[in-house]
């Protein structure tokens, strides 16, 4: 018998009637946050020093009841968005909750930043970053939420729910890993929790394209049909530096008609097909589109050339507002395509060297994108002096490292992990799954085991989408979302006891057909049906 188990969930798709309209979306208000800073060490070490820095902050507590939740959300790899636009905030009336967000240490915006003394991004070096670890990152969260605590009256036995979107869901899987006297449950959206580091021996390095390629071909047949004839001979074209004669239609012009600006569009191709699933949004985002796969899909489906398919993607990363203009070399937004780890933030870029360096960008042969990084190390980590000791070391290695094991996780209780379907994080945040595999299983009753470790994969969700406000994207927009964001809630209840389906932590999961895989425990695959 099996007294843990990681239950995965496929929210079942809904009828086509139930769809409505992209939403056409901005972020929330951000005109009335209140922002304070607290003080913050630099370094948690126990034989570190007492320097301190100012770290940014937000506190909601509209909701909260004495010895309520504190639901915790923490900033990743980026400036502090404002609080109404976590999912967080949704939450709070019905559980009585504050609601905090810390931004991250080393990263900022233009209305202030959570930068340790001296640090200056333009002229980042590794020694600038010597603080900027994992555990530091984690420890920011325990300080900050013990001071809510000891500061707001009611709140010095509540329990406390981490959150965090991409990175930020890493964090939150391993807050409650390694920090569970603190973090009472987590719920993390869009982590990559496996297919660390660079090297091609990393047995999961092409889970994520594969994911992507099982994307466009449910999208269309004819689209990715057509995606893969035209990479393929841009590739070639590349190659022999032969693009200009044999894609005339791509229209390029300024210092991209070149060998290297050919290369640099190349580049960015690749990258927006990758990205453009992944960043589907019902809302003007990341591309100058709402729901930019599907607008994608339908002009590849109607471009007649080549030129005309690979138009579509460089249009879209460089926000073009003429569909008929040249394609610029010189464009900001097409460099970023191009080069996308180059241009984040420097700690960002440090991050991704230092300590989660996932591998996301192999492709193999067969895909629809062309074969890539399939020998060699994948360029994961652009800087060389960044990268710690064990940066080459093999994804095993990372996951014993993290705590992130298959047991550990599933031992780990009261944590929800949430993936959406179109976002090739998926592939690296679910255990080894045939994605068919449970067509025709019984349910598991919606009740059962809301306690133990779950992960949800979400029809038709991009990116982190589920963590985000009803003030970013209303209820209705999608019937997945609203499903999903309901059964978040029913967690958090019984998590904090305010539900009635708690069950012993012993009890056995109703059989389904059998253990999917085998990874060190069962794992057993659940259709929810609504």
């Amino acid at each position: 018998m099996v007294s843990k188990a990681l239950v995965i969930i496929i929210l079942a798709g809904v009828a086509a009637a139930q769809r409505h309209p992209p939403v056409m979306r901005a972020p929330a208000n951000t005109s009335d946050i209140v922002i304070k800073d607290f003080t913050q060490k630099i370094d948690h070490a126990p034989d570190a020093g007492s320097g301190t820095f100012k770290q940014r902050y937000q506190l909601n507590a509209t909701y909260f009841k004495p010895g309520g939740p504190i639901l915790f959300v923490q900033s990743a790899d980026t400036g502090m968005p404002a609080i109404s636009t976590s999912d967080f905030i949704d939450y709070a009336p019905e559980l009585g909750a504050l609601v905090a967000m810390l931004e991250h240490r080393y990263f900022g915006d233009t209305r202030g930043n959570s930068y340790p003394p001296g640090y200056e991004p333009a002229s980042a070096s590794k020694e600038a970053f010597s603080s900027l670890t994992l555990d530091n990152v984690l420890q920011d969260g325990v300080e900050f939420v013990e001071w809510i605590k000891s500061t707001v009256s009611g709140a010095a036995d509540s329990k406390v729910i981490y959150g965090g979107a991409s990175y930020g869901g890493f964090l939150a899987v391993s807050a409650r890993i390694r920090h569970p006297d603190t973090f009472h449950g987590a719920i993390a959206s869009s982590p990559a929790l496996r297919s660390f580091g660079p090297l091609d021996t990393n047995r999961f390095r092409f889970e994520a394209a594969k994911w992507v390629n099982d994307v466009y071909a449910n999208a269309s047949a004819e689209a990715s049909a057509k995606i893969k004839g035209a990479m393929l001979e841009f590739q070639r074209c590349v190659q022999n530096n032969t693009c200009g004669s044999d894609i005339p239609d791509l229209n390029v012009c300024g210092n991209a008609t070149g060998a290297a600006g050919y290369e640099k569009l190349y580049n960015a191709t690749m990258h927006t097909y990758l990205s453009v699933p992944k960043y589907s949004y019902p809302w003007v985002g990341r591309y100058p589109a709402a729901d930019p796969l599907a607008d994608l899909v339908a002009k590849t489906v109607a471009a007649r050339t080549t030129g005309e398919v690979l138009r579509v993607p460089l249009l879209a990363a460089s926000w073009a507002a003429d569909a008929r203009a040249c394609i610029e070399g010189a464009n900001a937004n097409l460099s970023f395509a191009a080069g996308a780890a180059d241009g984040a933030d420097p700690a960002a870029r440090y991050i991704r060297c230092a300590y989660y360096a996932v591998n996301d960008v192999a492709v193999p042969a067969g895909n629809v994108l062309p074969e890539a990084f399939t020998r060699g190390d994948a360029p994961l980590c652009r800087e060389p002096a960044w990268a710690p000791p064990d940066y080459r070391r093999q994804n095993d290695y990372f996951l014993q490292k993290y705590a992130m094991t298959s047991d550990v996780l599933a031992s780990a209780g009261r944590l929800l992990v949430v993936q959406g379907a179109l976002d090739r994080t998926a592939a690296l945040g679910l255990p080894a799954l045939d994605r068919t595999a449970a067509v025709g299983l019984p349910a598991l009753p919606p009740d059962a085991a809301r306690n133990r470790s779950r992960v949800v994969l979400v029809p038709r969700l991009a990116h982190a989408e589920d963590a985000v406000s009803e003030a970013v994207e209303p209820r209705g927009a999608k019937a997945e979302l609203d499903r999903v964001r309901d059964l978040k809630l029913e967690h958090l209840r019984e998590w904090l006891g305010q539900g009635n389906h708690t069950l012993d932590s012993s009890a056995a999961l109703p059989s389904a057909r059998g253990p999917a895989v085998a990874l060190g425990l069962v794992v057993w695959v659940v259709l929810l049906v609504w």
